[in-house]
């Protein structure tokens, strides 16, 4: 569906309507959901900080995945843009397995996608720092120390189909072959990441040297500043890598190299996962990060259970900026499929997906009935149900009742995993997903707990 399309009237157009995607800066899509998030305007927050900084700014964004940072951190780009800021806005996913994701893999990536900017922008650094860099690269990395020899390898290499946008400068084409070999290969990855991790305070001076080089041609074409935007960073998997201190691949990139992510000299802002700011190490994150930011999520309940109408009212205006509702569900179907979206938008636009689906497959009879929306729900239902161990179940029956976490290993696995949700209402609290409520194995434990006391 394109942006500027009218809300769809019929079951084609409302499902490709739905589809899953952030939305960009300006999108009619887009609604300000902020007073249902604890009234907090995030990106103003995060924008006003960079735009009244008269130094370099690091930041953190967090927010259970799926809530709306992709989209919110888009808008954030484009209100720098306009306030005359090189944004380098990307997804760390695109560059990096967040499966297997060292901080050595972000640092390349930045300056590659720096580089990329700058030539999508028409601006050079100087000739002469650019090819050092280079050589630096290339000879602690692959031991090459020949500038004719490495340029016919990445010459032969690009001509063979190794993907990006032609013709591409030498240093682009040494570092998109870094990255690419980091994301794709297992052997090589080892290897790259062995011989960059001791030279780790020089890979830092170069990206920095490559940055001041930048930044005053950056001036000449009108930009006041630079800034990196690196979105998804939240998608990391999260792995125990420790068994006796409980140390995970969160902590070994946000903990363990914090002093690394501040160093480059350029404003930052870095997605973090939400279940960080529940683990045993919280308070070390905001000291290495005072600057943060959380996105809550839209609330759809009060902290008493009762409906929170003007959080469903919120959501319904989703649905309504891309479907005709009227039209395609029978009264009473969206603002049940926006309660049992826990306000998480992304299972919202998947409800109403699921829900369009089985119209589709009943023959498309429109309004769609309540009993089509209460089997789509029942679908997500089961999906959540594959992802909640058993040993769980007994502290999800006190999340539900206290509305709060303890900082601990099983209950940061719950809000990275989405079966604990963060709302905020003057003060944060938090509750488990509508659907994980409805699992058989949360109502016997909370049986249980009654009988109990």
């Amino acid at each position: 569906m394109n942006s500027m399309d009218p809300p769809a009237t019929n079951l084609r157009d409302a499902y490709n309507s739905v589809l899953l995607e952030p939305l960009p800066s300006g999108d009619p899509r887009w609604v300000d959901c902020t007073s249902a998030r604890g009234d907090t305007d995030v990106v103003g927050l995060l924008a006003q900080r960079i735009e009244g900084a008269s130094r370099s700014t690091i930041q953190l964004i967090s927010g259970h995945r799926g809530c709306g940072k992709s989209t919110e951190l888009l808008r954030l780009a484009d209100r720098l843009e306009r306030e005359n800021f090189l944004v380098v806005y990307f997804a760390a996913d695109d560059d990096i397995d967040m499966g297997d994701l060292v901080y050595t893999d972000l640092l390349l990536s930045i300056i590659k996608r720096l580089e990329r900017t700058l030539s999508s922008k028409g601006i050079s650094i100087d000739e002469r720092l650019s090819r050092e860099i280079m050589m630096w690269f290339a000879e602690v990395i692959y031991g090459w120390n020949d500038e004719a020899k490495i340029e016919a390898e990445l010459k032969t290499e690009f001509e063979l189909g190794l993907k990006s946008p032609a013709p591409l400068p030498m240093i682009a084409r040494l570092l998109a072959r870094i990255t690419g070999q980091i994301k794709t290969g297992h052997e090589i990855r080892k290897d790259i990441r062995l011989k960059i991790d001791p030279q780790i305070y020089p890979l830092i001076e170069r990206i920095n040297e490559f940055i001041h080089a930048a930044l005053p041609e950056i001036n000449k074409k009108g930009y006041c500043d630079l800034v990196f935007i690196i979105d998804n960073l939240d998608r990391i998997v999260l792995r125990v890598l420790d068994e006796e201190t409980k140390r995970t691949t969160h902590d070994a990139l946000y903990l363990d190299h914090a002093e690394q992510l501040k160093a480059l000299d350029a404003h930052i802002i870095y997605t973090v996962p939400i279940s960080m700011f529940y683990s045993l190490k919280a308070t070390q994150l905001a000291g290495a990060f005072p600057n943060y930011r959380i996105l809550p999520m839209i609330k759809v309940e009060e902290m008493d259970g009762s409906l929170c109408r003007q959080g469903i009212d919120l959501l319904n205006s989703v649905a309504k900026k891309r479907i005709d509702v009227d039209r395609i569900f029978e009264k009473g179907v969206v603002d049940y499929l926006a309660e049992r979206s826990g306000g998480m938008l992304r299972d919202f636009v998947r409800l109403l997906g699921y829900t369009i689906e089985l119209g589709q497959a009943k023959g498309g009879k429109l309004p769609l009935s309540p009993d089509l929306a209460k089997r789509a729900f029942n679908s997500l239902i089961n999906e959540y149900g594959r992802s909640v161990p058993d040993e769980f179940f007994g502290l999800l029956v006190e999340v539900a009742r206290a509305k709060k976490v303890k900082n601990d290993a099983s209950h940061q696995a719950m809000l990275y995993n989405l079966i604990v949700l963060e709302y905020m209402n003057g003060s944060r609290w938090c509750d488990v997903h509508p659907a994980v409520r409805e699992l058989s194995e949360f109502k016997n434990a909370q049986e249980k707990s009654k009988k109990t006391g």
